[in-house]
This record gives structure tokens, C-alpha cells and sequence, in this order.
């Protein structure tokens, strides 16, 4: 089925410098803040940008989305279920047992694990798990080029309409495909994002707050697609159509996230990315502070990358898109590295911070996703919605620097990061 077509893309994009365009979007901000400090008359830009961004936020945050209506008697298409797997001995049987407790047609199912060069007891427990479940097919290779690498290497040999992929660390309801398949027949949708719960919430303070900050990224997921924004894939319990990840030639080996990657190709490809919050996808959070920073260091690098790689060409997507682009790029990437200039401005000149009305207007998003995300998905109300918010929001400040220290490393780098997995423990 189009195996002849696709040609798996190495993606290096050598005609790209990525130091130099992190490095003048760094001297832009600086200059425009350092601008704003010494000509007071120029601060009309600011609040003009402000205006426009209050606006898309206000559209954003008291929009009600629309619930999805899908006849899930319709015809079930083939579908292919890819699991990377490096090191993963803690959690794969668990994910095998739950893919086949799927209560979707077995003749239509085409579900493949991926051992990526494991060096643990992954290729044991793939032998036993095989001998149970004759169906399940396993691809081993050397790694290389991480997730993507992985993804890149099995795609050729699966035969699904929908590809769906899973991290090792999954856990999915019975129900999952028969919930989420059928949101294809909506038009216009090319793929569909599950979300994500996490299955050691209770652990400690990391894992409750990266519980709430899912709530959070789904609140603002489903009212962004609303006012006709953007939505984004998050890697595990992602569900594509093969023919536009032929089009997109598979997943770029030239990021550490692929998924953020991917949304942008296929934003430009002319589909549109569907959010499902109902089932969700289970997965482990990381639970130590050294876990939790590598890994989101590692998604703001490739948050960051993707906006360097794929503009100006995102910009071509209309005015709803570019708006709400434009609104997250600022308040997630740009907003952190100007507030460096800014403080020092305002410590030398004893002057007011310039950045305060877009950092107030982030702490009003934030605010507000997390106290309805919460409200929505975990049922909190009273004071434990309101000390689950504060809590949510202290965590959140860890992005602040994480985003600047990942900025100053797109200007001096010059290779990119090299892929790191998240170490799973499994379910005690």
C-alpha cells in the first residue's frame, strides 16, 4: 500500500544554519527591549502587540469548544500500532497486553514493536510476548536517529490507513480505537492527538503537577483548535494517515521532537490535527528534578527548532493560524530570553519593566488553563482546585529557565542535541 513512494527522509536541512537564526532572533529581542527602555515614544509597539495578543487570548479562553460528533459505525479502516522500544523491559508487556485487549477488529489490526538496539532484556521479553500473541511482529535494528530513526525504519513494512503511534510506557482502554478512528471521517482531519494521563500521578509533587500540567496543555489544545488555531501532536497515543506521512516522507531525524515536527508538515501539507480528550492514553512522568529538566529542556529545543525551520513558510497558514502562532511563540520562547534585557534596564535605568503586560497576560493563561483544566479532568474543586493551581503554578516557573538556557544553546551549538529517551520503571 504506496511502499514504492515513500523514501524515509534524513531531513538534515544542511541549507539551514539554525545558530545563526537563533542568534539574530536573540539580537532582535534584546534590541527591541533594549529599544523600549531608552525611547519611552516607542512603547506603542508594545502595547499594540498586547492588545492584539489580549484579544486572541480572550477569543481563546472563553470559546466552547465543540463536542465531537462521529457515526462510529462507520467502515474501521486498517490500522498499524508502532512502538519504539530501547531499553524498555519495565513496561512493554504491560503495553503488548493492552493492545491486544483492544476491542477492535483483529484482521485489521497490524501491531509492530520496534527494538531499537536494546541492550537490556527487551529482545527476551519480545521472544515471550511473540509466543503468545503469534500476530505481534517485532523489527530489530541497530539505533540510530532515536524515536524517529525507529518510526522511519518500520513504516515501510506496515500496510495501516492510520498509523498509530505508542510510546513503550503506554497503557491503552479497550475502547481507544474504537473512539479515535472514526474522528477521521470528520473533514479535513489528517491526525489525531489522545490526551495523556499520567498512571504514577500519586508518586510525589513532580508527578502531580505534571498531571496537572497535561489538564492544562488539553484545556488550551481543544480551545485553541476552537478559534481556529493550531493544535499539537505529543508523540504518545498519535494517530496520522499514511498518505500524508508518505507526503510529509515520515518523521525528521533531525529533531529531538518529532511529533512538534511533524504538526508543522502537516499544518502545511493542508490537513488539520484533531484533540481527543476522551479516552486518554496513560503514560509514566519522570520523578526526579535531573529527569524532569533534561526531558523538557529537550521539548523546548525542539519547540524551538521547528519555528526556525519552518519559517516564514507557517506564516502562509492564515490569519487565525499565524495569530495564534504568533501568540505561543512569544510568550513561550521569546518572552523568557527578553526578560534577561529587561531586568537589567530596569535595575540600571530604575525604570518599569516593559515586558510586564506580556507576562501578566501569560500568568493569565496559565491561571486560568490550569484551575479549568483541573476543574475539567481531575474534578477539583474549592480549596483543593485552588491549592492544586498555586501548586501547578509554582512547578510551572521551571519553563522560565528552561527556555532561556535552551535559547543560548541554539546560538552556540552547532550540531543538534543528541536524543535522549525518558528511563521508564514501570508500575510498582
Amino acid at each position: 500500500m504506496g511502499r514504492s513512494i515513500y523514501q524515509p527522509r534524513k531531513d538534515i536541512r544542511a541549507h539551514r544554519d539554525r545558530r545563526l537564526q537563533a542568534t539574530l532572533v536573540l539580537l532582535l529581542v534584546w534590541g527591541f527591549v533594549s529599544l523600549w527602555h531608552w525611547l519611552p515614544q516607542t512603547q506603542w509597539l508594545m502595547v499594540g502587540l498586547t492588545v492584539i495578543l489580549a484579544v486572541q487570548t480572550l477569543r481563546m479562553l472563553i470559546v466552547k469548544p465543540a463536542p465531537l460528533v462521529i457515526e462510529s459505525d462507520a467502515g474501521l479502516p486498517q490500522v498499524s500500532i508502532l512502538v519504539p522500544a530501547k531499553n524498555e523491559s519495565a513496561v512493554l508487556t504491560d503495553l503488548v497486553y493492552s493492545l491486544y485487549e483492544l476491542n477492535y477488529p483483529r484482521d485489521r489490526l497490524d501491531i509492530w514493536v520496534i527494538d531499537d538496539g536494546s541492550t537490556d532484556a527487551t529482545p527476551q521479553i519480545l521472544q515471550q510476548l511473540q509466543a503468545e500473541f503469534p500476530t505481534l511482529q517485532v523489527h530489530q535494528r541497530e539505533s540510530k536517529g532515536g524515536k524517529s530513526g525507529a518510526l522511519n525504519a518500520v513504516f515501510p513494512l506496515t500496510r495501516g490507513e492510520i498509523i498509530l503511534v505508542c510510546d513503550a510506557d503506554a497503557l491503552l482502554p479497550a475502547n481507544f480505537l474504537m473512539a479515535t478512528v472514526p474522528v477521521f471521517q470528520k473533514p479535513g482531519v489528517g491526525a489525531v492527538q489522545v490526551r495523556k494521563a499520567i498512571m504514577n500521578a500519586e508518586t510525589n509533587f513532580l508527578t502531580r503537577c505534571q498531571q496537572m500540567e497535561m489538564n492544562c496543555d488539553s484545556f488550551l489544545q481543544t480551545h485553541r483548535i476552537a478559534v481556529g488555531g493550531m493544535s499539537e501532536l505529543r508523540g504518545n497515543g498519535m494517530l496520522v494517515r499514511r498518505e500524508l506521512l508518505q507526503r510529509c516522507q515520515g518523521w525528521s531525524e533531525d529533531t529531538v521532537t518529532d511529533d512538534l515536527d511533524l504538526c508543522f508538515k502537516l499544518y502545511l501539507a493542508g490537513t488539520e490535527i484533531e484533540f481527543v480528550t476522551f479516552p486518554t492514553i496513560q503514560e509514566e512522568a519522570v520523578t526526579t528534578w535531573k529527569n524532569l529538566w533534561l526531558q523538557h529542556c529537550r521539548w523546548a529545543e525542539g519547540g524551538y527548532q521547528r519555528y526556525l525551520d519552518y519559517f516564514p513558510q507557517i506564516l502562509t497558514l492564515g490569519w487565525a493560524k499565524s495569530i495564534d502562532l504568533l501568540l505561543f511563540f512569544l510568550l513561550q520562547f521569546l518572552l523568557p530570553i527578553g526578560l534577561i534585557p529587561d531586568l537589567l534596564w530596569t535595575i540600571i535605568k530604575s525604570d518599569r519593566p516593559v515586558l510586564l503586560p506580556l507576562q501578566t497576560l501569560l500568568s493569565i493563561i496559565l491561571t486560568v488553563a490550569f484551575i479549568a483544566g483541573i476543574y475539567q479532568y481531575q474534578n477539583l474543586k474549592g480549596w483543593s482546585l485552588l491549592w492544586a493551581t498555586i501548586q501547578g503554578s509554582i512547578y510551572m516557573v521551571h519553563w522560565i529557565p528552561a527556555m532561556i538556557v535552551t535559547t543560548f544553546k541554539l546560538c552556540f551549538q552547532k550540531p543538534r542535541s543528541r536524543w535522549i529517551k525518558t528511563e521508564h520503571q514501570g508500575r510498582i
